[in-house]
Order: C-alpha cells, then structure tokens, then sequence
C-alpha cells in the first residue's frame, strides 16, 4: 500500500514543478454527458487511494457501478470533491490507474471519474480474461 501512496506523491509533485500545470476545481467540472464510449454496468472491486483535504492519505475499499474507456461510476463512502485525483487499483487485474472526480452524489454515494487518457484495458478482469464490451 505504501507503494501507492509513494506514487500519488510523485505524480502531486511532478504535475507541481510542471509551469503550466491547472488544479481543477469544482466551478471548472461540467456535468454534461460526454463519454466517447458506452457504459457497461459491471461490479468489479478496486482499491481507492487519496488524500484528505489536511493532507493525510486515505484507502478505501470500493467497487464499480458502471464503467466504460473514458473512466466510471463507483460507489464510496469517503467524502471526496470534484476536481480531486485519486489512485484506483482494479482487484481483479492489480492495474492502477491515476484520476479525477468529475461528479459526486454524495446522497447516493456514487463518485464519476475520469482517466487522463481513455484507458478501457484498465476494466480488463485477468482471472475472466477479457474486457467488458466497451
């Protein structure tokens, strides 16, 4: 686990010293539908690594609603924000997978987030051997 969070430390620092480097905050997350592929409804576990707004790191065990390329829709009970990045493991394949909530319905629990770059092989469950139908 420290791995993780070594890694959530490199990749703070190195978006940091970067000059043009933009946090996202809540007023620059829209809420419009904009996947470039469909939503699959699948459960698969994944571990969820960030940092509290203090500075302290934080894990939690969560699981998917719905994915699909661009990223997915997962359920969570720590309290996160819009335009926060998080560390996702999937549990099945052990891949990890850098983020950033884009939606939250914290009455629901449901957390939207989105990849970097559209990453549909993160979904990928080894023990099954394939990828949901993205």
């Amino acid at each position: 686990m420290s791995k993780i969070f070594e890694a959530l430390k490199q990749a703070e620092l190195s978006r940091a010293k970067r000059k043009d480097a933009k946090t996202v905050g809540p007023s620059d997350v829209t809420y419009t539908d904009r996947r470039v592929t469909r939503r699959i409804y699948v459960r698969i576990p994944l571990f969820i690594y960030g940092y509290t707004p203090r500075g302290d790191p934080f894990y939690e065990e969560a699981y998917t609603i719905a994915v699909n390329g661009g990223g997915g829709l997962i359920s969570m009970t720590r309290g996160v924000q819009p335009g926060q990045r998080l560390v996702v493991t999937n549990e099945g394949n052990d891949q990890t997978q850098e983020c950033v909530v884009v939606s939250i319905a914290p009455y629901r629990g449901y957390v939207g987030l989105k990849f970097p770059t559209p990453t549909p092989q993160f979904w990928r469950d080894l023990e099954i051997g394939k990828i949901p139908s993205l």
